[in-house]
């Protein structure tokens, strides 16, 4: 709604705790005398300047809009017609149009994994930068930092003491920008409201299906269970059966070999004792026959000696059985074990085909898993991929949306539009038809210091020096009048006459109110004589 009547709220020129005794009438004399110092005298060593004549001081206010929507405070140079912020607003994918479509193709799990293999990239789409012209706004970082405290002391005047310039730019104006603007940022807002709510919903949805695709892995597996069960009731019974015939073939198969390699044990063990005895009769044998030839019986020597060669003999075949025998035994024991190894195999594989229904069946459930396994591996990294672009498009709305805090101030007091009025001095220098312009913007004073003094003392003047700019960026909006004055003939022609209106120098009050601050500045070390009396002079006799 537009106020009919705005609140005017005046700022200081300068601060309060800055002014010194007779502030007002020391801030007209500083002013007076910086004007001197800047009027050309007509001087010049290669082109003669022309001689200027101060033609009006007068002290005028620059009006700003400040209008408050949703705790933020927007400033509006009023006068400027140039002045304006452009914003730059990206054409984002529609966050509303991804859940539409997520809605209308999810109705099933392929339908939803298509959804989301269309959709990876959806984000990431190549953005068009649109420019939106905000007329009047003023969004410099520096101007609002400065303006923010400054603004707090300003006060409410109905009657205002100085001339105040008219606003160019209308509340109606302002509030159809402020309203534009407002439509583009709850376009991006519910834009980016949506997106959490796209993460909810692919979350959801992948957990939906994903639950179905556990559902329907645990039917497979328990319908697999069953049916395993069922045929171990048929095959575990054949496989005792097996077990037990083969344990009857092992067992007798395994006899029949031990009984015979028990047989040529117990003769080996016979040949062994046999051989045994006869080398002790070959012993005997040799030791009578010895006997007998110390004895010089050699016939009875050569019949002991026949005996042992011949029982020798019968040891070597005895020797010669007995190896046969052993490798007889290693031959049985081997077959035996080749026949138990033989029959083991054939068992296993008996077994494994009487079991390879069950195993059929645990493959085709194994593999159902596998596949199950891998739609809900697909689902989780289509998710991701979706997710992640819906979180990028989170941050850039974030970063959307600070573009759209920064063109105002944080401001919860301000409820209505205000116009706030910046002070500054105006001073025109006119040389036959020219006219050239001075701006003293809001400044702060400074105190006198022994240097100030001392460099008067020497005929320097540091008037210039008494008057500090308080802010730089309002000094700079402040400055920019002299281009507006250029380019706009009615801003000028509302220069001159307000500066005319309330000339300092044609009121007789305002006059000696600038005599009594060139005396104060003179008194305190910031003239020299020579220059108090030159501008004192001037001041009573302009010309």
């Amino acid at each position: 709604m537009i106020n009919s009547a705005p609140k005017r709220l005046i700022l200081p020129f300068s601060q309060e705790k800055n002014m010194e005794p007779l502030g007002v009438e020391v801030e007209l004399a500083s002013v007076f005398a910086i004007a001197e110092f800047e009027r050309s005298k007509g001087k010049g060593l290669v082109t003669r300047q022309p001689n200027e004549k101060l033609q009006f001081m007068a002290q005028i206010a620059y009006p700003l809009w400040v209008y408050p929507k949703n705790e933020t405070a927007y400033i509006f140079d009023t006068l400027n017609q140039n002045s304006s912020t452009v914003l730059q607003v990206p054409q984002l994918p529609s966050a509303k149009a991804f859940l539409e479509t997520l809605e209308s193709q999810s109705k099933t799990r392929q339908e939803y994994t298509t959804f989301l293999l269309d959709n990876q990239s959806y984000y990431e789409q190549p953005k068009k930068e649109n420019q939106f012209l905000i007329k009047g706004l003023i969004a410099d970082a520096e101007f609002k930092k400065e303006f923010g405290p400054y603004r707090r002391e300003a006060v409410e005047t109905t009657t205002p003491s100085l001339a105040l310039l008219t606003p160019k730019l209308g509340q109606s104006e302002v509030l159809v920008t402020l309203s534009e603007l407002e439509k583009q940022q709850t376009t991006f807002e519910e834009d980016a409201n949506a997106l959490p709510e796209c993460l909810r919903q692919i979350n959801k949805l992948t957990s939906q299906y994903v639950t179905e695709l556990d559902y329907a892995a645990q039917a497979i597996k328990d319908e697999a269970a069953a049916k395993i069960k069922a045929q171990e009731e048929i095959i575990n019974p054949q496989i005792a059966k097996l077990n037990s015939d083969y344990k009857k073939r092992i067992t007798m198969v395994a006899k029949g070999y031990d009984e015979e390699i028990e047989s040529l044990k117990k003769e080996k063990d016979r040949t062994e004792k046999t051989i045994s005895s006869n080398e002790e009769k070959i012993k005997f044998f040799q030791r009578e026959a010895q006997s007998q030839a110390r004895q010089n019986h050699f016939a009875f020597e050569k019949r002991w000696r026949i005996k042992g060669d011949k029982t020798k003999k019968e040891v070597d075949g005895l020797r010669k059985q007995l190896s046969k025998l052993g490798k007889n035994i290693s031959n049985l024991n081997r077959q035996k074990n080749d026949e138990l190894n033989r029959l083991s195999i054939k068992l296993d594989i008996e077994i494994k085909v009487a079991r390879q229904p069950l195993v059929d069946l645990q493959t085709a459930c194994d593999a159902k898993m596998l596949f199950f396994k891998q739609q809900i591996e697909h689902l989780f990294k289509l998710e991701k991929a979706v997710a992640e672009g819906v979180y990028d498009a989170i941050k850039e709305r974030e970063v959307l949306n600070s573009r759209f805090e920064i063109l105002g101030i944080k401001d919860s007091q301000l409820k209505y539009p205000v116009l706030f009025y910046v002070p500054f001095y105006l001073v025109c220098f006119q040389a036959g038809l020219s006219r050239r312009y001075f701006f003293v913007p809001p400044s702060q004073t400074n105190p006198v210091g022994f240097s100030v003094r001392l460099k008067g003392a020497f005929g320097m003047s540091k008037i210039k020096e008494l008057f500090v700019p308080r802010f730089k960026a309002i000094s700079a909006l402040i400055d920019g009048c002299v281009l507006l004055i250029r380019q706009d003939t009615a801003f000028e022609t509302e220069i001159d006459l307000l500066g005319e209106k309330n000339n300092f120098l044609n009121k007789p009050g305002d006059v000696d109110s600038i005599s009594k601050g060139l005396v104060y500045l003179q008194h305190e070390g910031k003239l020299s004589e020579k220059e108090y009396q030159a501008l004192s002079s001037i001041l009573r006799n302009p010309k």
